[in-house]
């Protein structure tokens, strides 16, 4: 007996050191959470303690297994602070396959830098991040972190779901706060997620466990559009000493007029006399508010500046007009108070920028946006001036800000606005050709290139390139084209339009192919989209096609003497509700043929089940597209 009971305590001791070391081995992993999956975010924890409106900490815990290198962006090895913001705690510990420790690191192993990038004159924001060069994969990083803020406006989120290609075995989060708190608080997409819910009054708790990695899929809308989140929200606030107050978008933008904007729009009155003699003369609004944004461009540049709430509030019109530069808030700010200074109102806008068109949620107040433009009111629509840009057109806003919901910040309180959409036909790429096709299989001529919208705002950036570059553009353009040589480069830009028009005169060796007495050639050298998006067997999401555009085409090409055309194709006609496509060739006469082509993509979310139909559209687009003609030699 004496014997068999230190044995028991052995066995005992030895399983509960197996067990604490094998916590986070990644061998024995669920397959359903290894497949597709580059990491396993095995706990992703936050816990968020509110004590009062100026104070609020919040625990981090992240642990996740990297099975591979692509893996590795998962991590999100980044704390942040500033002078509000306090790091209380920060280590990280570095696992093995088998869950053993292999590496730990402490607060002071950690790199601590500017969280701004170089285009910021002054900023406070900083962030500690650790770098870690895995021997062997998979392995585990388990980061731990907490810190105090009196910023009590940004509660953090709660994204269960990391990202394509990461599956999450568990995610918790935690929220407490006093009883007599108003807290607000919205959930998006949980509907198709078993998110456990046992919130009380003075308490939110949320979990999830055991979600597989999704596999990104060919336009796919974006992930945080289908992801499940939790957004919070105080209803009484602290932002960097100013205490604040906000239910909603009227009473939130009040808040920020009030606090951040009034009386930050006031000019010397020599600049305004300046911007007064500009417009002397000028009856129209419209042509007023042009005149002052051409100002605005010419004489200021950007650069951010970050500190403090002045990550959130503008600097004062009269400095930007001082030092002539500013970032995105000062510069709005400015322009507004030279419109000001001429009778014409306009208002400060807070949106998310980016190519991905991020609404602010139209239904949820917080304090929300990275970035701020102009709007000013008008009698047919409104007007959005991006003033940070100095070679934007006026009003003209591109892919960064277009179609989606803003915040436009009034003296009366905030209003929620969708900015100018940039739809189907609205952008347009018109290409004439002219090209005449040699014996040889060479071809020399010239084109021309028309666009608008969407496609103005990605073909006018050639504007600025230099004339190496430019070279190197059209060759990567039209890379279908063996031995293209550009001859001549002309651009136009036509700001006041919006249409940025290309003329190229080209030539190229190796256009046509000759087998036997016969020439092979397509009679659509400049338009071609071979574009087919991938197949899935079993399509997981749905699909979008974000803006839509129109092109179209027409080349006159000057057949080779000695060669006789064997045919005509008939024409291609496709329509259906992904949009059209059409083409048509004809012969002016014996030795000219005029090729004409358009084709409309219609933007629009669509469901999975139409993805396979949309993949034949593309396919027989591309198929018209690499449409091939043969000329027969007479000899």
């Amino acid at each position: 007996m004496r014997l068999f009971v230190p044995l028991i305590s052995c066995l005992m001791l030895c399983f509960i050191g197996t067990g604490q070391e094998n916590e986070y081995q990644s061998l024995t992993l669920d397959k359903s959470l290894t497949n597709n999956a580059n990491a396993v975010v095995r706990l992703d924890e936050t816990i968020v303690e509110i004590s009062s409106k100026k104070r609020m900490t919040v625990s981090k815990r992240r642990v996740i297994t990297i099975l591979k290198k692509t893996g590795q962006s998962a991590i999100n090895p980044y704390a942040f602070y500033d002078p509000v913001t306090r790091i209380n705690n920060l280590s990280v510990i570095v696992y093995d396959k088998k869950g053993k420790e292999i590496e730990e690191l402490k607060k002071k192993d950690f790199k601590d830098v500017s969280a701004v990038d170089g285009g910021t004159l002054y900023g406070d924001s900083r962030v500690k991040y650790f770098e870690y060069t895995p021997i062997e994969y998979p392995y585990t990083i388990d980061f731990t972190y907490s810190y105090d803020t009196s910023n009590t406006v940004f509660l953090p989120k709660w994204s269960p779901v990391d990202e394509y290609l990461v599956s999450t075995e568990k995610s918790t989060y935690k929220l407490t706060l006093p009883t007599d708190f108003e807290i607000r608080k919205k959930e998006k997409n949980f509907e198709n997620y078993p998110i456990e819910n046992r919130s009380t009054n003075s308490m939110l708790s949320y979990s999830l466990k055991n979600i597989p990695a999704s596999k990104r899929e060919m336009l796919s809308p974006a992930f945080y559009e289908i992801e499940p989140q939790l957004l919070v929200s105080l209803s009484d606030f602290h932002l960097e000493g100013v205490d604040g107050q906000g239910n909603d978008w009227a009473s939130m933008g009040k808040w920020q007029f009030e606090n951040l904007l009034i009386e930050k729009d006031i000019i010397p009155e020599s600049t305004k006399n300046t911007v007064g003699k500009l417009v002397s003369g000028i009856d129209n609004t419209l042509e007023k508010t042009k005149k002052i944004y051409q100002y605005v461009q010419d004489n200021t540049r950007y650069i951010s500046v970050q500190l403090g709430i002045g990550g959130w509030m503008p600097i004062e019109a009269a400095e930007v007009d001082r030092v002539k530069y500013g970032d995105c808030k000062g510069l709005t700010n400015y322009t507004k108070a030279l419109l000001k200074s001429q009778g014409i109102e306009s208002y400060y806008s807070v949106v998310w920028a980016g190519n991905y068109k991020r609404s602010i949620e139209p239904d949820f107040a917080s304090m929300e946006g990275n970035h701020v433009i102009l709007n000013v009111p008008n009698e047919e629509n409104d007007i959005w001036l991006e003033c940070t840009s100095q070679s934007m057109p006026f009003g003209f806003l591109s892919s960064f800000t277009d179609d989606r919901d803003v915040l436009v910040i009034t003296p009366n309180g905030g209003v929620v606005k969708r900015t100018d959409a940039y739809l189907n036909e609205h952008n347009s790429k018109i290409t004439t050709a002219n090209f005449a096709l040699m014996a040889d299989g060479s071809i020399k001529g010239s084109v021309k290139i028309k666009t608008s919208g969407i496609q103005y705002d990605r073909h006018s950036r050639v504007y600025s390139l230099e004339e190496k570059k430019k070279d190197e553009y059209y060759k990567e353009y039209w890379d279908n084209i063996n031995g293209l040589k550009v001859d001549d480069i002309s651009l136009e830009n036509n700001k006041s339009d919006v249409q940025f028009v290309e003329k190229i005169k080209l030539e190229a060796s190796g256009f046509a192919s000759l087998v036997g007495n016969e020439l092979l050639f397509n009679p659509n050298p400049f338009d071609q989209d071979d574009f087919v998006p991938d197949r899935y067997r079993n399509r997981k999401f749905p699909f979008q096609i974000s803006r839509g555009y129109l092109n179209e085409s027409e080349f006159t090409i000057s057949l080779p003497e000695g060669f006789d055309l064997s045919e005509i194709p008939t024409p291609i006609e496709i329509e259906g509700k992904f949009g059209s496509y059409k083409v048509t060739i004809g012969s002016i006469d014996a030795t000219t043929l005029i090729y004409k082509r358009k084709l409309l993509i219609l933007s629009g979310k669509y469901s999975k089940e139409d993805y396979t139909s949309f993949r034949d559209f593309k396919r027989a687009i591309a198929k018209g597209d690499n449409l091939k003609m043969i000329l027969k030699s007479k000899i």
